[in-house]
């Protein structure tokens, strides 16, 4: 079912591949398309700049796109910074999806000491092998296995895939989430308390943890910390934390509760070179 979108401003490109919040979307004649919670979705923007869907949820793609956000509002607190404001403004298309915390959990594992590419190659191929599969249009779209299927998977099998010493990790994670770790609601809980219950997963530090609660979980206020970001907040808020733990709370003291949502138009920025990093 084709619709047309709302005159909410996103960019499907930044948002869905560029931004490296997730992982499986391809691109194909134009369109993006993955499987979000089960079915096809085809995205596409048309001459106007306009986003169009093929999908079967509307509601339920609404709410991944996080259509519904006021980015205005919500980001108008840091526009006194002169680095925020040249971020927001260069990616104001920039959108912080909501997707599946399995899903987030399983591309952020991957995601540790790793580029962005080679994280999107192991997606795919955990995805081939594992996941389930739906012919979309004469494109085979690929989603996420299931927790029982990589719980039940040798870790050997993984290891052939390129995952390396994460196998483990995400074999014992998957155990945990099909075993009744309460996965799906970490959105209800605290943030503190969802942040110490995720790092209680084999493999899941704090960064990792962070992005799952930011893209996965609806935790807003969750800060990622990695090279990029330490970086960027010594250079641009001279938060000068060796330990990117205590970087991540001062952060969060300083920026407040959407915190997140900004620190990934800064990381954006950083990462692609749109605004220089000086330190």
């Amino acid at each position: 079912m084709q619709k047309q979108c709302g005159p909410e401003t996103i960019d499907l490109r930044t948002t869905l591949v560029d931004s490296a919040q997730c992982f499986h979307w391809i691109e194909h004649d134009g369109r993006f398309g993955a499987l979000v919670h089960g079915n096809a979705v085809w995205l596409w923007q048309d001459e106007d700049g306009g986003v169009c869907a093929d999908c079967d949820d509307w509601m339920g793609l609404r709410k991944y796109l996080d259509l519904d956000r006021d980015y205005d509002l919500a980001l108008s607190p840091y526009l006194q910074y002169e680095q925020c404001r040249r971020a927001i403004r260069s990616f104001g298309g920039l959108r912080i999806l909501n997707q599946d915390p399995w899903e987030a959990l399983v591309a952020f594992l991957l995601s540790a000491n790793n580029n962005v590419s080679r994280i999107r190659r192991l997606v795919t191929a955990i995805n081939r092998a594992y996941g389930s599969e739906i012919d979309a249009g004469g494109v085979t779209l690929y989603g996420f296995p299931e927790a029982t299927a990589l719980a039940n998977t040798e870790e050997e099998a993984l290891r052939k895939l390129g995952v390396g010493y994460r196998a483990p990790y995400l074999v014992e994670t998957a155990r945990r989430v099909a075993d009744g770790f309460p996965l799906w609601d970490l959105w209800k809980m605290p943030y503190d308390e969802a942040h110490r219950l995720l790092i209680s997963l084999p493999g899941v530090g704090d960064k990792v943890a962070d992005c799952v609660l930011l893209f996965g979980c609806e935790h807003a206020e969750a800060f990622p910390v990695d090279v990029w970001v330490e970086r960027l907040m010594n250079a641009w808020f001279d938060l000068r934390e060796k330990n990117r733990t205590r970087l991540a709370q001062r952060s969060r003291e300083l920026l407040g509760k959407n915190a997140g949502l900004l620190q990934q138009y800064l990381f954006h920025a950083a990462r692609t070179g749109a605004i220089e990093l000086t330190i």
